[in-house]
């Protein structure tokens, strides 16, 4: 029997003068029907002693709770696959709860036999009138990050963006959410979630895979929507480097400079959104994790707060509550401050609460945990912070609860997040910890395909392109567990930057020279509709011996549309077909196309001097030809005389 849940009542907490009400539905799933089909309500008097104790409750470790009220007959008959909703109520006086604290409860399902059909195990927390206990701090981190949808700037390589955009969409719900509470929240976002958006609507569209679309409405809205919320009275803004990066992936291979690059990106871009006062100052790398590596990359990028997973920093004092966040640490000879949010509240959020009665298993447990973090110590102030998983797809209704919750509920009080930064140092120590990142291969063909990129970038004046951003995209720790969508997206910005290299070319495919020296201009090319760039041109016979070739060193600037010429001298030692490459340069030097181009030179002779040598000497061949037919001639005349 599947048992739901579908509301507790009152919501938040019980007081002794409360009526608990459960409410839910059941489907029969078994093979059989049953008849006369009840449901009770266990729960127990005691309340809960540990963190540790509620989390195997929820786990499904140990017996239901003791203690049981009355059956209550809710289907005379449920047959296969029937439904039926069902709800119990008990007034708090006789639950015998006595103290502030966390109590499991438990309603299970009964067939007329009384055998157990089913369960489904939540929890409700007790606040009595009369105590006081000091609240627990609570700051939040919120995040507002998707993967990248652009290779290029100007390619979009899905339209997965527009629904989450718009109403109903998870981006719009989750700055809906904040949006509307009271609490502060410190918002976590990639910069190139907004980048994309602005992108979309903009008023000439966009495009994707080539196909145009026009201005997105639910972009421009989304946008207002972000930049009303986050400028709320104690909010904060994060930045993500542009993209999101792998932060420990990238520090691992040697790539750590992109963090760096990334991050100021990052800034750059939310300023041009109208977004500013977002630095890299406070960093919070995928999924919490780190080792040395990984903080070093975030310090170079300006990095002075890290946000940590709390099984990164765990208490080394040995505790028995849970500590206030901040540990300090040198990292390349900065003084760091690291804090931690708290692991087991981000699973919490991170549980579905999309499927039915998972969005009341979820406030249930969260209030559970926030209340046992409080009466772990209740005399002791202590401060949390709370940030859900990266890419959150919760319901509208629990991302708008939590926060809710962490406002009005008597144990907690919401704080910005530089209250939980302000809090002294309370023995949490670094313990680097790694996770799953891109892969070394995949990271390799990254690397290469970016020193390709900032080498064609170089010929641009100014040097900028379309594709430096892209190789930030190919780097989003979003392609972590998702590597064909990655690749794609690397396959993309590499069509689409040898497209544009291809636009950027000699226009001469083959010259005939009559002579055994010669002078032609050779034309290039900057077929793009947009960037100025500086180009020098490095030509070299393929066999010297058969010609050589010499030509003007000569530094070209092409607006985008235009052609310029460069003289070339050869000299021919033979007639024939002769080959000559034709590569285009950076302003240093440096070769940026997918190969030279090839010239054919065709010599045909030596020229006028040649032509009458060659006459001359089948003038002198032909007279000495009819001299010996005119000598045979008189001989054989003379033979018949005699």
């Amino acid at each position: 029997m599947d048992v739901k849940l579908a509301s507790i009542r009152p919501g938040g907490y019980l007081r002794a003068n409360s009526t608990l009400r459960v409410t839910g539905r059941m489907v029969n799933q078994s093979e059989s029907g049953y008849q006369r089909v009840s449901v009770r309500l266990r729960f127990s008097s005691q309340p809960m002693t540990s963190r540790g104790e509620l989390e195997a409750y929820a786990d499904g470790k140990g017996p239901d709770p003791v203690r049981a009220g009355q059956p209550r007959l809710v289907a005379a008959t449920l047959p296969v696959g029937g439904q039926q909703s069902w709800s119990v109520s008990l007034p708090v006086r006789q639950m015998g709860l006595g103290t502030f604290g966390v109590y499991p409860i438990s309603v299970e399902t009964l067939s007329a036999a009384g055998t157990v059909l089913g369960h489904v195990r939540t929890f409700v927390t007790y606040y009595p009138v009369g105590i006081a206990p000091q609240r627990t701090k609570v700051a939040w981190v919120w995040p507002v990050i998707d993967q990248p949808h652009r290779a290029d700037d100007s390619t979009f390589v899905d339209d997965g963006l527009e629904r989450q955009l718009g109403s109903g969409g998870r981006l719009s719900n989750l700055v809906t959410a904040a949006a509307r509470t009271s609490t502060p929240v410190s918002w976590l976002i990639d910069p190139s979630l907004v980048d994309d958006a602005t992108r979309m609507g903009d008023t000439d569209g966009y495009r994707i895979k080539g196909t145009a679309r026009p201005q997105s409405v639910a972009a421009n809205d989304w946008l207002r929507s972000l930049h009303s919320a986050v400028t709320g009275a104690g909010d904060h803004l994060i930045a993500t480097p542009y993209a999101d990066p792998d932060v420990m992936a990238l520090a691992q291979r040697g790539m750590g400079d992109d963090v760096k690059l990334a991050a100021q990106e990052g800034t750059r871009t939310l300023a041009a959104a109208n977004l500013g006062g977002a630095t890299p100052v406070v960093a919070m790398p995928p999924d919490g994790l780190a080792d040395q590596s990984t903080l070093s990359a975030l310090v170079a990028g300006g990095s002075r707060t890290v946000l940590l997973s709390s099984s990164v920093l765990p208490d080394s004092r040995g505790a028995t509550y849970t500590v206030d966040p901040v540990a300090h640490k040198t990292v390349s000879g900065t003084n760091v401050k690291l804090l931690a949010y708290d692991d087991t509240l981000r699973k919490i959020l991170g549980t579905s609460t999309t499927e039915p009665g998972g969005t009341v298993i979820a406030e249930q447990r969260f209030l559970a945990e926030t209340a046992m973090i409080t009466n772990e110590a209740p005399q002791k102030p202590r401060t949390i912070v709370i940030t859900p998983p990266r890419r959150w797809n919760p319901s509208p209704a629990f991302a708008k609860a939590v926060l809710n919750y962490t406002a009005k509920a008597p144990w907690m009080q919401a704080v910005p997040l530089g209250a939980a930064e302000n809090t002294p140092p309370a023995g949490r120590a670094f313990q680097a910890q790694k996770g799953s990142v891109l892969s070394k291969n995949y990271l390799r063909q990254v690397r290469d395909l970016r020193n390709r990129i900032r080498l064609f970038t170089s010929i641009f004046t100014p040097a900028t392109s379309g594709f430096t951003l892209g190789v930030a995209r190919t780097e989003s720790s979003a392609w972590n567990g998702q590597s064909r969508r990655g690749a794609r997206l690397r396959d993309t910005l590499t069509d689409e930057l040898d497209r544009d290299i291809g636009k950027i070319k000699v226009l001469n495919d083959g010259i005939t020279m009559a002579g055994k020296s010669g002078r032609t201009a050779i034309t290039i090319s900057n077929g793009l509709d947009h960037g100025t760039v500086v180009v020098r041109l490095r030509a070299y016979s393929q066999n010297k011996t058969r010609l050589r070739v010499d030509s003007v060193d000569r530094t070209l600037q092409l607006e985008p549309g235009h052609k310029d010429q460069v003289t070339l001298d050869m000299k021919a030692s033979a007639n024939g077909i002769a080959y000559i490459n034709l590569e285009l340069l950076t302003p240093d030097g440096r070769p940026f196309g997918t190969g030279p181009h090839v010239l054919h030179v065709r010599t045909t002779a030596y020229g006028r001097t040649a032509l009458l040598i060659t006459g001359v000497s089948l003038a002198v061949l032909f007279v000495g030809v009819a001299i010996r037919v005119v000598r045979r001639r008189a001989e054989r005349a003379e033979e018949s005389v005699e």
